[in-house]
């Protein structure tokens, strides 16, 4: 199939054009803005039949095509999921205030649709709020006292990117082990070898708390170092901050074969996408999780999502810069509510009545293309 570009200044020149030079029985196949005025492109009647065995086809035409035809597509799903939503809304709107609710308040779409669809029918709006806060506090999961890590000691490694505050937790998590084990029970183990002064700030800390500090350069000092350390109650290992992406973020579950458990650090005040990602390269495996910069999170809602939908206990909470008064154990029932009420805080992201069918629109464009 032979396609040709015209460019005129309205779409009356164009059509004129594309008459005059392939024909009364033209058929333009797409048209959009051009900085002289108008694009069209288009084919003579007869050049559209498919080609024929041994010719080469117009792949450069036919790739415009079907650009042109997706995105047309696209509008036309984004017009209907406005629509379906406008539907839903008048057909259901307790449905669809739980939905809101938990897009509001940084929850995904998953999780999202899952919850709306479970919701018991017959529920006045009251009444579907307060199913929803039971059902989150029931599946998020959190440690319980009894699995205080602390408490029964161990070797933890805190992994996570870089900046989520890996080295300021152990710190916490130390002074804590101090409190209950004893300076002389708890051990802490510098095993960054990639960020200046990495060893140094734990050196300040180790200092400051009364416990030994150890350097480790590579995995080979660590597998030799721990056993000497087996008598200890309670062992910390400090380990570099990567990227998710990065193809050195895995060195981390090698710790798992020295017996070390790994607790990953996951910083709350991050996009979902973003936790999203350090949530499946760094909590496979996993012992838990530790959330932190809950002072500098308004919305949890996304944070708590990730943790429910990849079943990662939560075992502490971090939200300051201050040793050990900053780490907290986890409630559930507080986390929930927090992040319900971030949902109504009024900002310029804020969603407003009209934006719900676009919003409505775009996830089921990116549904369709994950399918896809």
């Amino acid at each position: 199939m032979s396609v040709r570009t015209f460019v005129a200044a309205n779409a009356r020149d164009g059509l004129a054009r594309v008459r005059r030079e392939l024909g009364d029985d033209a058929v333009v196949l797409s048209t959009r803005p051009h900085p002289q005025g108008i694009e069209l492109l288009a084919s003579a009647y007869g050049e559209l039949a498919v080609p024929a065995i041994g010719e080469a086809p117009d792949t450069t035409g036919s790739s415009r095509i079907l650009a042109e035809l997706s995105r047309l597509r696209g509008l036309v799903q984004n017009q209907l999921a406005g629509f379906a939503w406008g539907a839903t809304r008048r057909r259901d709107p307790t449905r669809v205030a739980v939905m809101q609710a938990l897009f509001a308040a940084g929850f995904g779409s998953t999780l999202t649709r899952t919850l709306a669809a479970r919701l018991p029918r017959g529920l006045d709006a009251d009444a579907a709020q307060r199913w929803l806060r039971q059902v989150l506090i029931r599946n998020l999961p959190v440690s319980g006292r009894e699995a205080d890590l602390l408490t029964s000691g161990g070797r933890y490694a805190l992994v996570g990117s870089t900046g989520s505050g890996k080295t300021t937790t152990l710190a916490k998590l130390a002074s804590r082990g101090v409190e209950t084990h004893g300076a002389e029970q708890v051990v802490l183990v510098a095993a960054d070898a990639y960020r200046i002064g990495a060893a140094a700030q734990l050196t300040v800390y180790a200092e400051l708390l009364g416990v030994a500090l150890h350097v480790a350069q590579d995995q080979t000092h660590l597998a030799r170092l721990l056993p000497q350390l087996a008598t200890q109650k309670l062992v910390l290992i400090d380990t570099a901050g990567f990227a998710p992406t990065d193809p050195r973020s895995r060195e981390a579950q090698a710790l798992d074969a020295l017996g070390v458990r790994r607790l990953a650090v996951i910083s709350a005040n991050q996009q979902g996408a973003a936790i999203e990602q350090a949530m499946t390269h760094f909590g496979p495996g996993a012992a838990a999780c530790i959330l932190t910069k809950l002072d500098e999170t308004p919305q949890l809602g996304a944070a708590l999502d990730s943790l429910i939908r990849h079943r990662l206990p939560l075992a502490y909470l971090s939200s300051g810069q201050r040793v050990p008064e900053d780490l907290h154990a986890p409630n559930a029932a507080y986390l929930i509510d927090r992040a319900l009420k971030g949902g109504q805080l009024a900002t310029p992201y804020t969603l407003e009545s009209e934006d719900w069918p676009l919003f409505a629109g775009i996830e089921r464009e990116r549904e369709g293309r994950s399918a896809g």
